[in-house]
């Protein structure tokens, strides 16, 4: 994946109201690929382990993490989208 074009997707996510942090993520290895704001690297293996009980089958789900609630999104090419909106 493009350094440059994950940095560009977290600034313009962080950009939006209420967001907190953001995290793209390996989904199948849990090895984070980008992250953002409250977000960290080692963030990363436990939304990957809770993602899989709290997406639902179109990929799309949210667990309470960090005072947070973090929404997530899993793509067709792997990639687990966890984006954290402060409660």
């Amino acid at each position: 994946m493009d350094p440059t074009a994950i940095s560009r997707w977290l600034e313009t996510v962080m950009s939006a109201p209420n967001v907190d942090g953001a995290l793209l993520i390996e989904a199948s290895s849990g090895i984070c690929l980008g992250a953002a704001g409250k977000a960290t690297e080692d963030d990363a293996t436990f939304l990957t382990v809770a993602s899989r009980s709290a997406l639902d089958t179109d990929g799309v789900g949210a667990v309470a993490y960090k005072d947070s609630r973090v929404l997530l999104r899993k793509g067709e090419a792997g990639v687990l989208v966890a984006v954290f909106i402060g409660m």
